[in-house]
């Protein structure tokens, strides 16, 4: 991966901090930045990543869409800060903006916005065991942004063709495809997340898109992530090192 250290990743054309984002750089965010993709080319995307946090997601995105506006949102302030840093210290300033807003309040009172691209790794945890920490909670915990609300405010600003990338544990599968057939979304891709090849995977990226647009059945793959621990050292596989080779320094 890129180098890391005192809460700092250096990427390949970016740096990101996250000493003040309750929900540090992880595998989930980096792997969607990389595989979330739009259903056109088109020179100039508006794309929206909904729970910024440090705004790695936002930031690679940016790289790969050069033309692209990629508009975050993010509730926490101190994680809003930390976004706004990371943009303005990256070479892609001119293209990205943080909101500290509500998703919900923003998806509200934003009209023919018409996105091409929204992605989320948003808060999964349910019922589950709470940090005495708001911020951790708030990142962690879908409390304030329930499956439903997030996919009622992305169908308000995707465009007809636009598509919906998110991270979201297996164990909730079934929650997810139900609240998006609730707001007429198709399961347009899924892929698999497997830490090795004997576990099995507990996380997967899927993307979504209007029913009407969606003609075939879903595309499904995985990604195994390492070979296995080799004397305390992680060794990622060659097909995950593939998929981030424009990010990472090892790569």
């Amino acid at each position: 991966m890129g180098t890391s250290g005192n809460r700092k990743m250096t990427f390949k054309r970016f740096t990101v901090l996250d000493e003040k984002c309750a929900m540090k750089i992880g595998t989930d965010a980096v792997m969607l930045g990389a595989w979330a993709n739009p259903s056109k080319s088109s020179a100039k995307l508006k794309i929206v990543d909904i729970g910024s946090g440090s705004g790695v997601i936002a930031l690679m995105l940016a790289q790969r869409f050069e033309h692209s506006t990629v508009t975050a949102i993010e509730l926490e302030p101190l994680a809003a800060e930390q976004s706004r840093e990371n943009f303005a210290s990256s070479p892609f300033a001119h293209q990205l903006s943080c909101l500290e807003r509500s998703f919900q309040e923003w998806s509200e009172e934003v009209h023919r916005f018409e996105a091409d691209l929204v992605v989320s790794n948003p808060p999964f945890f349910h019922n589950k065991p709470k940090s005495p920490f708001y911020a951790r909670n708030l990142a962690r915990h879908d409390d304030a942004l329930p499956i439903s609300d997030l996919l009622n405010g992305v169908a308000k600003i995707l465009s007809k063709d636009g598509v919906f990338g998110i991270v979201w544990p297996v164990e909730r599968e079934a929650e997810l495809l139900s609240a998006a057939n609730d707001f007429n979304f198709k399961l347009v891709r899924r892929c698999e997340i497997l830490p090795t090849k004997r576990h099995s995977p507990v996380r997967f990226l899927s993307e979504f898109q209007f029913s009407q647009q969606v003609t075939s059945l879903a595309i499904c793959s995985n990604i195994v992530l390492e070979t296995g621990e080799e004397k305390g050292r992680r060794n990622f596989t060659a097909e995950y090192n593939e998929l981030m080779k424009d990010f990472f320094l090892d790569a």
